[in-house]
């Protein structure tokens, strides 16, 4: 699993460009979006303080990490 930030209308589900798509269609992908990252900050949170540096984050950047890729 890719633990880089998800890019997306996630809290826009009264965005613009989604006139297209019904209601209940973005609360589905905003609830699927939130499950995925839930799930890799899980992920992370669950690795050793060796394993998180190997890959260059602080147990208190996983948080960021997993949100918005930084």
């Amino acid at each position: 699993m890719a633990y880089s930030s998800m890019h997306s209308t996630s809290g826009e589900l009264f965005g613009v460009g989604t006139k297209d798509v019904t209601f209940f269609q973005r609360v589905v992908h905003w609830a699927r979006e939130r499950i995925e990252l839930r799930r890799a900050e899980s992920e992370l949170n669950h690795m050793s303080d060796v394993e998180l540096s190997d890959i260059g984050l602080t147990r208190g950047e996983i948080h960021n990490a997993v949100r918005r890729g930084v």
